[in-house]
């Protein structure tokens, strides 16, 4: 089934790229090649598949407008079934068999660390547009990689403040998944809460493993806790879990959730997404960002082209590969250390908002982050978010002292 799949995503993407680069005049060098490593299969599928949709409409857009310096852009995609060890291996084979230019795709953070270290190994530029540990970009940082949407850390220090302008939630408890990003959103979230809030008063975390469903020993044990609200750092189906069968328990009467509330979350719960109580961080909302012709557009031919609304995995992984092409286009070269510099030097008006730029020192985006009320509204069969704020991604961003204090410790 895994060989049929591949084979299927393979023969889509021939097709994609022969239709983008028809009627058009490259250079002779070959093309760009885009190593997509992605977690096609496993916990985080349903991503990694959005994320796959999101480049290829940035490589069709890019080729019908003559490719990456005159050279057409060519996604060879493979499948790290969401696993660390699979993720290296898939990654190292792109680098010396397929002879890619840049590798991308990943979904998991330990999936994506795996894939940094064989990247910095073989000085081939790596960006993340879904993963999000920011041990990438601090402790396990390697020069040739970096990161196009808000980090973890960034993550969660916009769910707190958010969570600090409610002044009737004091006791909060944490539900989390019980790897990298899980914890490290519930350490950083509760760092920036304390200091904005000390009046708050926090619940011993609780965590699940990932891809979790039976969640009511999860949600009885957060329950029992008392909270006010709870910060929960869960995705997929964990995250799909809480939402349904938290009602039994009379959760969202009990307390409120405050969790990364994406748009295919949104569009997966439809109807029987809970009425109040339940808050969302967001990447990259379409229904929440200025909508300009480049928004609408995408937008327009996303729903075309996969019958869909894009989620904000789509969205990041567009302006991801996007971003690339504007950095090998102001490097004038796709060479390695050429495009390294372009990263840290190029600024890129993207989907999300204008003046997208990487910090050269972690490789970090100024991605924002949206929150807001998950609320059934006229004209979508979902629920998306409303009452959105808007954090700009710089302000979130950890400082470069404590960036490289937390080097220093790590060694």
């Amino acid at each position: 089934m895994l060989e049929t799949k591949l084979r299927r995503t393979a023969a889509l993407m021939t097709a994609t790229w022969a239709l983008a680069v028809g009627g058009q005049s490259f250079a002779q060098e070959g093309p760009v090649k885009v190593g997509f490593a992605a977690d096609l299969t496993g916990a985080c599928a349903a991503l990694a598949e959005d994320g796959l949709n999101g480049a290829k409409l940035a490589a069709a857009e890019i080729n019908a407008a003559g490719g990456i310096l005159g050279r057409p852009v060519e996604l060879i995609v493979r499948d790290t079934m969401t696993k660390p060890d699979e993720g290296a291996k898939v990654a190292r084979a792109l680098i010396t068999d397929e002879k890619i230019d840049v590798l991308t795709g990943v979904c998991s953070s330990a999936v994506m660390l795996a894939e940094s270290a064989v990247s910095g190994e073989l000085k081939v530029p790596f960006y993340a547009a879904i993963g999000s540990t920011q041990r990438a970009n601090i402790e396990l940082y390697q020069p040739y990689f970096w990161q196009v949407q808000a980090n973890a850390t960034m993550e969660a220090y916009a769910a707190a403040e958010y969570v600090a302008k409610k002044p009737e939630w004091k006791n909060i408890s944490a539900l989390g998944s019980d790897y990298e990003w899980g914890h490290t959103s519930v350490a950083a979230f509760t760092e920036r809460l304390k200091t904005l809030r000390p009046d708050i008063e926090f619940a011993e975390p609780i965590y699940a493993k990932v891809g979790e469903t039976a969640m009511a020993p999860y949600i009885t044990a957060t329950l029992a806790q008392s909270p006010d609200a709870v910060f929960a750092p869960l995705f997929g189906p964990s995250l799909g879990a809480v939402l349904k069968q938290g009602p039994g328990f009379g959760f969202f009467q009990r307390t409120n959730l405050v969790t990364l509330m994406t748009v295919d979350t949104l569009q997966s719960q439809g109807a029987a997404m809970p009425k109040d109580n339940v808050y969302g961080i967001s990447r990259a909302p379409f229904f929440a960002l200025e909508q300009t012709p480049a928004v609408t557009g995408f937008v327009d031919a996303y729903r075309t082209e996969f019958k869909e609304y894009p989620t904000d995995w789509a969205i990041s992984a567009y302006d991801g590969l996007k971003f690339y092409a504007a950095a090998a286009d102001k490097a004038g070269s796709v060479d390695p250390e050429a495009i390294m510099t372009a990263v840290g030097e190029v600024t890129y008006d993207g989907l999300r908002e204008a003046g997208l730029k990487v910090r050269a020192l972690d490789g970090q985006m100024n991605a924002p982050v949206y929150v807001g009320k998950a609320t059934k509204v006229e004209g979508y069969d979902f629920p998306i978010l409303t009452e959105v704020e808007k954090f700009e991604g710089a302000p979130l961003m950890p400082s470069e002292d404590f960036i490289l204090e937390a080097r220093k410790a790590a060694k």
